[in-house]
């Protein structure tokens, strides 16, 4: 029986990994499960390879549709990742073969609304010796901040005087903001000692979203004057740019994830959590049809690259941001062409 408690479960998964055939997490929040499954692809997968996503109205006919895929590996020892979300007790029956294989093969990843301890799919995951189960509860402010607190002593980090209460103020407690706010902290913080009060508000919240709407949107229809112009008004460190379209990206593609699922453009945005201001929904749909999951992944792999490229060299952190956007501008540009 393998069950995995949340802050040690990414050490339990690269270590285990090669003997798991899957996994399933189980919660009430999507944001923070999709979050998960990205974390679980990058782990199980190729660096380059996208999961695999299905509908999980596949399993309606059985687990024949799907074993084929389930049991083929790679002749080169890559493994895929197989997606499904929303399921449920209804669908055991279908998926339990797969969850109790016993010999190797691709990587089975359940993603389901919260299950209680009768459940018999959640009992069948936890009991086999191949896979794993992995809840995700409710937050409160004091599990957030202990949560936080960890991920930043594995960065070598931690809060300066005051820090933590400002953030907390600024985004609140509910866990998938918290969350895409945190990263966004720390990827601006990267190699500091402590994060200060003054990163917080740089970075968190409405103070650091609201103003840089107009040069993500500039950056993603391919307006180039735009781009430019705005980088030239910008005061300070640019860096809280491309933080900001690192976390637009990641945002694209969790809604991405959605429309893969059979959900359109407008249902994905709609269905969004946490909401999307109702005046930035246009905006945010047209976007999802201009560019599809490879394009986004490719995207988001630039900035990261960019991001880190601006840390080692500190000196060039604005001109390095700024090269970057126009060269996205550009690559959005085409995709209108």
């Amino acid at each position: 029986m393998t069950v995995l408690r949340e802050d040690g479960f990414e050490g339990f998964l690269k270590r285990q990994v090669a003997q798991m055939n899957g996994i399933l997490v189980h919660g009430s929040d999507s944001a923070a499960i999709a979050n998960i499954g990205r974390m679980v692809a990058r782990i199980v997968c190729d660096a380059t390879a996208e999961p695999e996503r299905y509908d999980v109205a596949i399993l309606k006919d059985g687990a024949g549709r799907i074993e084929d895929h389930f049991f083929s590996l790679s002749l080169l020892g890559d493994r895929l990742m197989l997606w499904f979300d929303d399921v449920s007790d209804q669908h055991l029956k279908p998926l339990d073969g797969l969850i109790n294989a016993k010999g190797p093969a691709n990587f089975l990843f359940l993603a389901a609304d919260s299950l209680p301890k009768s459940s018999k799919l959640r009992q069948a995951c936890e009991e086999s010796n191949r896979f794993a189960a992995l809840a995700l509860y409710e937050e409160t402010t004091g599990s957030a901040k202990a949560r936080l607190r960890a991920l930043l002593a594995k960065e070598k980090n931690r809060w300066g005087d005051g820090a933590e209460e400002v953030f907390f103020d600024v985004v609140g407690s509910e866990r998938s903001i918290v969350t895409q706010e945190f990263e966004k902290l720390i990827l601006y913080c990267h190699g500091q000692a402590s994060v200060e009060t003054n990163d917080v508000v740089a970075i968190c919240g409405d103070t650091a979203d609201g103003g840089n709407d107009q040069l993500i949107d500039a950056v993603l229809i391919g307006d180039l004057s735009t781009v430019d112009r705005t980088l030239q008004i910008l005061d300070g460190d640019i860096r809280v740019a491309l933080i900001a379209v690192a976390s637009h990206l990641s945002r694209l593609q969790d809604l991405r994830s959605m429309m893969d699922s059979g959900n359109s453009a407008d249902q994905a945005v709609k269905a969004a959590r946490p909401p999307i201001f109702f005046k930035r929904q246009p905006m945010i749909t047209s976007q999802l049809k201009r560019f599809d999951g490879q394009a986004l992944m490719a995207m988001q792999a630039t900035v990261a690259s960019a991001i880190f490229e601006s840390r080692k060299s500190s000196d060039l952190a604005n001109a390095i941001t700024g090269r970057t956007l126009l060269a996205l501008a550009r690559l959005a540009r085409s995709k209108s062409a």
